[in-house]
């Protein structure tokens, strides 16, 4: 989950300006910043990175955190090993 977290943090350095040095699980995207637009850009990188598909039903995530657990609820089985 830690390289989960890193890819997180090197896609929001590259699209949000301002970012914060101390992101955690806990830090919301609201408070750095992160549009829907943003989110939705994120969210395809993570698919195509991972080979995750989030379906359109899941709940945006509010919080990096959030974010983890969809990606750990998603990815492909052989993944998950």
């Amino acid at each position: 989950m830690d390289e989960h977290l890193s890819v997180i943090k090197e896609f929001l350095a590259q699209h949000v300006k301002n970012l914060p040095a101390d992101i955690t699980p806990e830090t919301t995207f609201a408070a750095i910043g992160a549009d829907s637009m943003t989110m939705l850009e994120m969210m395809f990188e993570i698919e195509d990175k991972y080979g995750v598909h989030i379906p359109n039903e899941a709940p945006m995530p509010e919080n990096i955190g959030q974010l983890l657990a969809l990606i750990e609820q998603y990815k492909p089985a052989a993944a998950h090993e």
